[in-house]
C-alpha cells in the first residue's frame, strides 16, 4: 500500500501528538516527526491553520486540530471502528477524554497555590475516580474482553486513552491502581506491534 507524505509539527513533547504518532507506529507508516522549540513558535503562530500545534501535513496540505487529523488518519488505516456504530464509540471514547482533561485544567491552570492544591485534591479524591470507573465500565462493555474500546480491536481512542493515562502515571503513579482493567489496558496498547518499538526508540520528554 502506498502513502501519502506525512509530516507532523509539535513541540518536543509526547502531548495532543502522541496519539497520532501511535496510529502512524501501529499502521507502519513513515512520518516526518518534526520538534519545534518554544521560542521559536511565535514566528511560526500566525502560519498554522489556528494558531496551535500540533499540526499535520498531508502531502504538502495543512491541518490542525490533533483529534480531527488522527480521526482522519484512524479511518485511513482502519483504527476508526469497523462500521458506523463502532465508530460513534471510539468518537465517544475520544470526546470523553475531552472532558476529563477539562477538568483537569480547572486546576493546573490555578494561579493561586493554595487553591490550586485544593482543586487537585478534589480531582484525584472524586472527580477523576467517577471518570476511571466510566471508563473502566465502557472498557468491560466492549465485547472485547475489555482488551480494546472496540470489539473490532485497537482503535484511536485506545492509543488517546493511553498515551493520555501513561502520561498522569508519571506525576501520580498509583492512579490506576483500583482499576485493574484500565491499567492493563494500557500496558496492552504500548505493547502493541509498532507501538512498542516507537515506545522504546521515541525521545524521552516529560509530558
Amino acid at each position: 500500500m502506498s502513502h501519502s507524505q506525512y509530516k507532523l509539527t509539535y513541540f518536543d513533547a509526547r502531548g495532543v501528538a502522541e496519539t497520532t504518532r501511535f496510529i502512524f507506529a501501529y499502521a507502519g507508516v513513515p512520518f516526518e516527526d518534526v520538534r519545534i522549540a518554544r521560542e521559536d513558535w511565535p514566528a511560526m503562530k500566525a502560519s498554522t491553520p489556528f494558531g496551535q500545534l500540533p499540526l499535520l501535513e498531508i502531502d504538502g496540505k495543512m491541518f490542525g486540530q490533533s483529534a480531527a487529523f488522527a480521526r482522519l488518519l484512524a479511518k485511513r488505516y482502519g483504527l476508526a471502528g469497523k462500521d458506523e456504530f463502532e465508530q460513534a464509540q471510539v468518537d465517544a471514547i475520544i470526546d470523553y477524554q475531552k472532558d476529563i482533561q477539562a477538568a483537569m485544567a480547572i486546576w493546573w491552570r490555578e494561579e493561586d497555590k493554595e487553591k490550586q492544591a485544593r482543586l487537585r485534591e478534589k480531582f484525584f479524591a472524586e472527580d477523576l475516580q467517577q471518570h476511571l470507573v466510566n471508563l473502566q465500565r465502557q472498557l468491560a462493555a466492549s465485547h472485547s474482553e475489555g482488551h480494546f474500546f472496540a470489539a473490532s480491536g485497537p482503535s484511536f481512542a485506545d492509543f488517546s486513552i493511553a498515551s493520555f493515562f501513561f502520561t498522569i502515571q508519571k506525576f501520580y503513579p498509583t492512579v490506576l491502581d483500583n482499576f485493574p482493567q484500565l491499567k492493563a489496558h494500557g500496558e496492552r496498547v504500548h505493547n502493541l506491534p509498532g507501538i512498542k518499538e516507537w515506545v522504546d526508540k521515541r525521545p524521552k520528554t516529560e509530558m
